[in-house]
């Protein structure tokens, strides 16, 4: 498919996006990144049929509802399905709105999909009654618990696993973010137990469903990443259950493939399945504008794709491979452009659900 693969560097220091030389992909990663039309097994194969281990997205149902193509995209390629719960559910505490996590339990229910719900307890998308909760910790607590055990408990068996507690950690040190729930608490270990309870009261609403942490920046911060690895390793020495951990994952072509490939390897060693639970490749980083999406860019783009896809194959054990996630799988719809406002294309179809070179290059990663 591709007669040559480009790499195209981006100063990481200056407000102005260049490209500064194009190199061949070095040898040490042509066989993980080098993106030929001999390579593709079968081109025609759909994702799912690709892999070992199940491929999702994540998107609003409200996609598909308007779009025949993206509905027909999503059924054929992908047979798991990231459902969004967030705190944001509970608009009034008492109160909720599930609609969206009812749909998706309607369709699996028609249709072979793996449902995974994200995600129970995340700051930053509660509510303000949440974000600003006004009593003590124990009122806070019981009301957390009350939101994890109705929203779990409604579909109770019928949602495969959960996001149960998403980014306790700042990326750059590993230290405990400063957000308004940790500020309800009077130490960071106090907090910490409180993530505990947060797993126990998710076990108590579904001992079947699967249980997991999820967090970002994982393949670039190593004191983030031993953070979380230190994280699940005491929660399961308290004797609390969780079950994997999902690495987002929200990267850019100029991720250095030795962080991806030691964060897998990482998440792999404590033993807990190991989740791709929001991929995407950003190609401008720098957010240029206007971003021209050169043929040089796809390249890039795809090889990262198919790097991800193979580095997750190789370097987690099968028996700990969760699947990868998409975050969006058009770029119209893209997360980076509909809620930061950035200028970018990171995702594996273009805007009008057509198939970008980035979907080959997954493909590619999947079925070799």
């Amino acid at each position: 498919m591709f007669a040559v693969i480009v790499s195209v560097l981006f100063n990481l220091t200056s407000c102005t996006q260049f490209a500064e030389e194009v190199k061949p992909v070095d040898t040490a990663e042509t066989s993980v990144a080098g993106i030929r039309a001999s390579a593709i097994l079968d081109s025609s194969r759909s994702l799912k049929a690709s892999a070992t281990f199940p491929v999702g997205v994540a998107f609003n149902s409200s996609i598909i509802k308007k779009s025949p193509k993206a509905y027909n995209f999503f059924y054929s390629q992908f047979n798991s399905k990231t459902v969004h719960a967030y705190m944001n559910t509970q608009p009034k505490q008492g109160q909720f709105n599930l609609g969206e996590v009812d749909y998706w339990v309607s369709e699996a229910e028609k249709k072979p999909i793996r449902l995974h719900g994200h995600c129970l307890v995340h700051r930053m998308d509660a509510t303000s009654w949440f974000a600003q909760f006004k009593g003590n910790t124990t009122g806070f607590e019981n009301a957390v618990k009350n939101h994890i055990q109705t929203v779990v408990g409604r579909h109770k068996g019928k949602i495969k696993s959960w996001d149960v507690f998403n980014e306790v950690f700042e990326t750059s040190s590993g230290a405990i973010r400063k957000t308004s729930f940790r500020d309800l608490y009077t130490s960071d270990a106090a907090y910490l137990e409180f993530v505990k309870r947060c797993f126990q009261w998710a076990n108590e609403a579904d001992p079947n469903a699967l249980l997991f942490y999820n967090d970002f920046n994982l393949e670039s911060s190593t004191p983030k990443l031993e953070a979380v690895i230190g994280l699940v390793n005491n929660i399961r020495k308290a004797g609390v259950r969780i079950d994997g951990i999902g690495t987002q994952m929200h990267i850019t072509v100029n991720t250095p493939n030795n962080g991806i490939r030691n964060s897998f390897q990482r998440l792999a060693s404590t033993g807990l399945l190991i989740h791709v639970s929001e991929l995407d490749i950003a190609v401008n980083p720098q957010n240029v504008t206007p971003l021209v999406m050169t043929q040089q860019l796809e390249n890039s783009q795809a090889a990262k794709y198919q790097s991800v896809a193979s580095l997750y194959k190789t370097n987690v054990p099968a028996r700990l491979q969760y699947g990868i996630t998409l975050w969006d799988f058009s770029d119209g719809d893209s997360w980076l452009v509909k809620v930061q406002n950035k200028v970018d294309m990171p995702n594996i179809l273009d805007k009008d659900y057509n198939k970008k070179p980035a979907f080959y290059g997954f493909l590619n990663g999947l079925q070799n």
